[in-house]
């Protein structure tokens, strides 16, 4: 049982690690000094909040670029995106009761919502 576990979080750091090139580098130099899932989780979190600011700053400005219409399909569209993140990501982390489940759910909320503000981001500016 513990073998499949240690097995499974060293593959998950590895993972974790060479993603890190898309993220600050405070989360880079934080999952390379973190030792458990425990400490993985404090990186993930603190770098899913950066990405969230991140997405909250783009989605303002988008919001203030457009027109009545489509200020409101935006915002329909985000809503429907945050219910399929937050429900997708839950069921990643709780496909079993390992610590290695609750870190793969963060780590798809911070990708996650990474992704989606690069993608607002090119909206924004087309073209960048």
């Amino acid at each position: 049982m513990f073998k499949p576990a240690l097995i499974g979080g060293a593959a998950l750091l590895a993972l974790a690690t060479a993603q890190a090139d898309d993220y600050s580098p405070a989360y880079t130099q934080c999952m390379d000094k973190a030792s458990s899932t425990v400490a993985m989780g404090a990186c993930i979190q603190a770098e899913t909040q950066l990405q969230d600011d991140r997405l909250n700053r783009v989605y303002k400005q988008l919001m203030a670029k457009l027109d009545g219409q489509r200020q409101k399909d935006l915002r329909e569209v985000q809503r429907n995106w945050l219910k399929y993140r937050d429900g997708h990501c839950a069921f990643l982390g709780k496909l079993d009761n390992g610590s290695i489940y609750r870190i793969e759910g963060a780590m798809c909320v911070m990708d996650t919502t990474k992704d989606r503000a690069a993608e607002l981001e090119r909206v924004l500016s087309p073209g960048q």
